[in-house]
């Protein structure tokens, strides 16, 4: 078998909904490393709650952090970046505006601000194991860069907010919905396919040997992308559609089944 590169989402693919690493889960990201796979945390997550698992399950595949924007290994400079100026995260938050819910911002690889403490977020820094900043005073106004802006909210408002700033931005940026009561902004052309094309590149791996997992529409471009674009089966219809593969869904310890899936493909090929 070739050193395929497994690209595996966070939240709701590695991990259960609740941030949790299942056993399942664990036992096949070792099997893959051990048929000699790379194996890669690609995630809307920064870098700063990221580096725990990529730490735990023991990873030397450089990661890819902010739905794209940042490839590197944890705790040294990125290897590839690219960040929403000043101008931009002013102009987001302007937009966002008014609209009830939390913005967050990323100054750099260390740091995530609040601007406000609110329910929707309350136990945050246990939950994800990092010392998250309230400092509603850097939002107004923002001061320097922001790899992006996500904004937490009731999940039966985030859906309009997104069409809403679609609509006022046009291209301008990249608005994507991560997760039911979050939305994120990116710069224009950032999505997870940014940094995973470059990490694959980065590795030479060649893209038909990329297999890439997720669950929710900021996956639909990686894994339209990868050659072997696989979906959770618990995921919405539009990441179904691209996808070549469908896996369990979480609660079936989906990603169980992909280093045998993988082994079969390469056996056929064979």
């Amino acid at each position: 078998m070739p050193a395929p590169l497994v690209a595996l989402d966070l939240d709701g693919t590695l991990l259960t909904e609740a941030s949790v690493l299942t056993p399942g889960h664990e036992r096949a990201v070792g099997e893959l490393r051990r048929a000699g796979c790379h194996v890669a945390i690609v995630t809307g997550r920064p870098v700063l709650i990221t580096q725990g698992i990529y730490r735990r399950l023991g990873l030397t595949t450089p990661v890819v952090c902010f739905n794209g924007g940042w490839v590197g290994f944890p705790g040294q400079p990125a290897m590839a970046s690219l960040r929403l100026n000043e101008i931009d995260v002013r102009d987001i938050l302007e937009a966002l505006h008014g609209r009830g819910g939390v913005a967050c911002g990323y100054p750099d690889e260390r740091s995530w601000w609040m601007d406000r403490l609110a329910m929707e977020t309350a136990g945050w820094p246990q939950r994800y194991g990092a010392a998250i900043e309230i400092r509603p005073e850097d939002f107004a106004p923002w001061k320097g860069p922001s790899f992006k802006v996500m904004y937490v909210a009731d999940p039966s408002l985030t859906p309009g907010i997104v069409r809403d700033l679609r609509a006022h931005f046009g291209s301008r940026f990249h608005v994507v919905l991560s997760q039911p009561d979050r939305l994120e902004v990116l710069p224009k052309g950032i999505s997870k396919v940014w940094g995973l094309s470059k990490l694959a590149a980065m590795l030479g791996v060649p893209r038909e040997d990329v297999w890439s997992v997720g669950d929710a529409e900021n996956d639909i471009e990686m894994v339209a992308w990868a050659g072997h674009g696989c979906a959770m089966g618990h995921c919405p219809e539009r990441l179904r559609a691209v996808a070549r593969h469908i896996l369990p869904g979480i609660h079936a310890r989906g990603l169980c089944a992909l280093p045998l899936l993988m082994q079969r493909h390469y056996a056929g090929c064979g």
